[in-house]
């Protein structure tokens, strides 16, 4: 039996996830922060950015490692898969998601998940800006492989040559681009920099590790949750004066879905 889940209900569950990542990390110490628009609708908003509709967390590699070996030992309902854990993983990022939930984008025939919160690993930048870069222009080309073969549908395209194309990208072993963007992420694994960058998801950027060094407790719908030490820096970095809100044309989501409980745990990708 189904019982749909309308957009408030899902920033619950959401919230509900969150307090369980968070409760599961201060008892591993395991760092993590609020990332992203969550992070700017905490100090801005203190909680969701009012026409946002998701949350994002972050992780240092040595972190992200831990909790991916640990979190799943502890948790039935709530399961995090990432390319580390699942090779046929669909996503560039890892998910934590609620299992009695089922949530589609954009409709019931785009991709079957769960309702979840998306957490980023920020692995080691090089210190050299041109290395940086290319780092980036590769995780570009494989992200825009990814968005074809998750987004696109052979059937819907009209066109002979992209329907091919689209055909012989559907080729590909499922995991197989998203595998190739956490090599590349990991590319300086072992060497050790001074900056940190997120190349898994679609921002640029370089920073520093000081803004990691340690922690504090920030507001976000009546609770309290991690950011660095660094967030205004972090922000800054990002988002340049993210204290300004943006064009009224632009506060709109950008995620389309459709989302309901079930009676069962659903079966993830």
């Amino acid at each position: 039996m189904r019982t749909p889940i309308d957009l408030s209900q899902l920033k619950q569950i959401q919230i509900e996830i969150l307090d369980v990542v968070h409760a599961f990390c201060k008892k591993h110490e395991i760092r993590y922060w609020l990332d992203s628009g969550t992070l700017i609708g905490a100090v801005r908003h203190k909680g969701y950015i009012p026409w946002d509709d998701d949350i994002d967390l972050g992780m240092l590699r040595d972190d992200y490692n831990r909790f991916c070996e640990l979190f799943n030992r502890e948790n039935d309902r709530y399961r995090f898969h990432c390319q580390e854990n699942d090779r046929g993983w669909c996503f560039a990022c890892g998910k934590i998601l609620d299992t009695s939930t089922v949530l589609c984008e954009p409709d019931e025939d785009g991709v079957r998940t769960c309702v979840n919160i998306d957490l980023f690993v920020y692995d080691n930048a090089p210190d050299d800006d041109v290395l940086v870069d290319k780092m980036y222009k590769r995780r570009d080309q494989l992200m825009w492989l990814h968005d074809v073969r998750l987004y696109s549908s052979v059937k819907r395209q009209k066109n002979l040559m992209k329907k091919i194309f689209l055909y012989l990208v559907n080729l590909l072993p499922q995991g197989w681009v998203e595998r190739k963007i956490s090599e590349n992420s990991r590319r300086f694994a072992e060497v050790p920099t001074r900056r940190v960058g997120n190349f898994t998801a679609v921002v640029r950027i370089a920073a520093s590790k000081d803004i990691f060094d340690s922690f504090v407790e920030i507001e976000f719908e009546g609770k309290r949750y991690l950011a660095p030490v660094g967030y205004h820096e972090w922000l800054t970095s990002l988002y340049g004066n993210y204290m300004q809100l943006p064009p009224e044309e632009k506060r709109v989501s950008h995620h389309l879905f459709v989302a309901w409980k079930e009676d069962c745990c659903c079966r993830i990708l």
